[in-house]
């Protein structure tokens, strides 16, 4: 089963994992959370990387991103 992980490493807080059922889902989470948590739009500095979904910047110390994984049933063996 295909998941998607949006993680929230804030320097204030825990790094978070959220997990979503669509990369829709998990992409709108975390450009939310930069909109929430960063001071000013101009903070937030989105940057492509190959094969993540959304990487974001929304302070100099602060980030959001979101990977497409997969969850496996207890005895399933993964498939590479």
């Amino acid at each position: 089963m295909k998941i998607f992980v949006t993680m929230v490493d804030d320097t204030h807080t825990d790094p978070t994992a959220y997990v979503f059922t669509t990369p829709e889902a998990a992409v709108a989470y975390a450009k939310i959370v930069c909109q929430e948590w960063a001071r000013c739009a101009e903070d937030i500095e989105e940057e492509p990387i190959q094969g993540w979904l959304y990487y974001a910047r929304y302070s100099p110390e602060s980030s959001v991103w979101t990977l497409e994984t997969e969850l496996y049933q207890e005895g399933e063996t993964p498939v590479p």
